[in-house]
């Protein structure tokens, strides 16, 4: 099951998703960015920092609706950030809307949560483990069982919240009762539905992004809700596990001892630094509150991020959590509450030396000085993008200098081999690019030119009437009597750079040439008219000879006649 889909219509070849991406595991085959399943962690940061939108999550909403238009018996769990990344007045108004919408029942996954710190303490007071790493975020088991596996004994040997509260439910109510957890995270949709350790606890998964587009949908407004309790006890102090440092306070208020040092890890650099450091032997006898999202579950890919929710979430969460543990009005078998790990990492086929010096050259990195190692490929080094493209993982055409140095080489080709004059300008008529036919015709060399005004070299009427009106000019024919040259210009303005290209095709020779064709046929009519007027005259004149004759036959002949007749 793919919890992240790429749409590859939008992908626009950025590799912003693999830069942000702290465990790469995102591959770019053919262009097009696409997920490694066996190294993601579905953490939902390469969907936020999309700017294409290219990376969508797997919606259950559609399957939720059918649930409730079924009239099936649907119970929410509706995870703590509710209190800050939804517009109410008072809780019960959420609890009022998602009863509008069908729901049978909203409890609070903090229910849940109550039994989970009750098992850290326990596990504390045991103090059998060197090190416990609290499990409640899945994103964190993904990443120690696919990145960190060596660290897995030391993962907490315990169900999250959600999963908790999910069997809690179907255990009170029934197997049939279906539940759907509503809250910011996109890892817990893969624990939910696609971890076979897992899967069937809970039914479906819905963002809090989806609810408000949801509500929106039925017209239905928090504040004109009426208030409704929630379906259960106060949590408590265990609303506080969204936010940072709140599991940690969770059990303290609830009877940890002190036999661990406690520590809060948040964001993912941050937690990937704890784990190294975990990993070499630095952290001992630490009770270890990681949370992949920088600030909590309060700051996860569920929220929009530009309303600003997050500090109002915590605050608010901050102010009604009472401190102080809940009754244990709510209990699980062990064998509900357990959970085993499993070393998931992939280990990809290292290339030798002369395979990844072979493959740098490929790229343009021929020698260590041309190893830029600039990270705009979404690896920090060169020497990574070369190992990536041997796994597969990459492409050559990924190189943002290679692209560059390619395109800049192209363009100075045609600036160095074109028969035409190419110069561009900006408004106030500076010279910005002079190439090689232009330091011909005009004698002045690139560097000079680029110093210069292009009113120094030419009559500029028509290139500032270009850049005034933004109207193109297309082979206009122009006489450059000061360079004895007759031209063909075509003057574009440039939008992007605020700035107009000229390109001057030299057509003197054909206009010479178009000259002397036209004098030649001037000529070759003038022979014509002068034979033709020749013609006319001999023909005049033999005309009138044939005139005289005729009338001096006719009158020989007439006498004749004449004669013949009297006789």
């Amino acid at each position: 099951m793919n919890v992240i889909n790429f749409q590859d219509a939008n992908c626009a070849h950025c590799y912003k998703c693999l830069r942000n991406c702290d465990v790469k595991a995102i591959r770019i085959k053919n262009g097009q960015a696409q997920i490694v399943t066996d190294m993601c962690i579905y953490c939902g940061h390469c969907m936020e920092i999309c700017p294409q939108e290219a990376k969508t999550f797997e919606s259950d909403l559609s399957y939720v609706k059918s649930m409730l238009q079924k009239k099936e018996n649907v119970v929410v769990s509706l995870d703590p950030s509710y209190q800050g990344l939804m517009d109410y007045e008072d809780p019960g108004q959420i609890v009022d809307a998602l009863m509008k919408l069908g729901f049978s029942q909203v409890r609070e996954t903090a229910e849940g949560a109550a039994i989970i710190t009750r098992e850290y303490v326990r596990l504390m007071k045991e103090g059998q483990m060197d090190n416990i790493i609290v499990t409640s975020c899945p994103a964190i088991v993904y990443l120690v069982e696919k990145h960190y596996p060596m660290l897995i004994p030391y993962l907490a040997p315990v169900v999250s919240p959600m999963i908790a509260h999910g069997r809690w439910i179907k255990d009170r109510m029934g197997q049939h009762t279906k539940v759907v957890f509503i809250g910011p995270c996109v890892a817990k949709k893969m624990e939910a539905e696609a971890d076979a350790r897992t899967r069937g606890c809970v039914d479906a998964v819905i963002e809090f992004n989806e609810l408000q587009r949801w509500l929106e949908e039925e017209g239905i407004e928090l504040k004109h809700c009426q208030s409704r309790p929630f379906a259960n006890q106060d949590p408590m102090v265990n609303q506080l596990y969204p936010i940072t440092n709140g599991i940690i306070r969770a059990v303290d208020v609830c009877g940890a001892p002190g036999t661990y040092k406690k520590l809060t890890v948040s964001s993912i650099k941050s937690c990937r630094e704890f784990l190294h450091s975990m990993k070499r032997g630095y952290i001992s006898h630490c009770f270890v509150e990681l949370n992949l999202c920088a600030g909590g579950c309060v700051n996860g890919p569920g929220v929009d991020k530009r309303r600003g929710f997050r500090f109002k979430a915590t605050m608010r969460i901050e102010n009604n959590a009472l401190l102080a543990a809940p009754p244990a009005y709510i209990t699980l078998p062990k064998d509900e509450l357990e959970r085993t790990y499993i070393p998931r990492q992939v280990v990809d086929k290292m290339p030798t030396e002369a395979e990844i010096q072979a493959i740098l050259k490929t790229i343009g990195k021929r020698n260590s000085t041309t190893e830029f190692n600039c990270g705009a490929c979404g690896y920090m080094t060169c020497r990574e993008k070369a190992i990536a493209i041997y796994q597969g993982k990459a492409e050559a055409a990924m190189c943002l200098i290679r692209s560059y140095e390619n395109a800049r080489s192209q363009a100075n080709v045609v600036m160095e081999t074109t028969p035409n004059l190419i110069f561009i300008f900006d408004k106030e008529m500076r010279i910005k690019e002079f190439n090689r036919r232009a330091e011909e015709v005009f004698h002045t060399t690139r560097q000079e030119a680029l110093k210069m005004y292009l009113y120094e070299l030419i009559d500029t009427v028509d290139f500032e009437e270009v850049y005034r009106t933004h109207e193109n000019k297309l082979r206009v024919k122009r006489k450059w009597d000061t360079y004895h040259m007759t031209v063909l210009e075509t003057i574009v303005y440039i939008p992007a750079s605020d700035r107009v290209l000229a390109i001057i095709e030299d057509v003197s020779a054909e206009e010479k040439w178009a000259e002397q064709m036209l004098e030649q046929k001037l000529n070759t009519v003038k022979m014509a008219q002068s034979v033709i007027e020749k013609q006319m005259t001999t023909a005049q004149e033999i005309a009138g000879l044939l005139g005289e004759t005729t009338a001096e036959t006719k009158a020989i002949l007439t006498k004749l006649r004449d004669t013949l007749l009297e006789s």
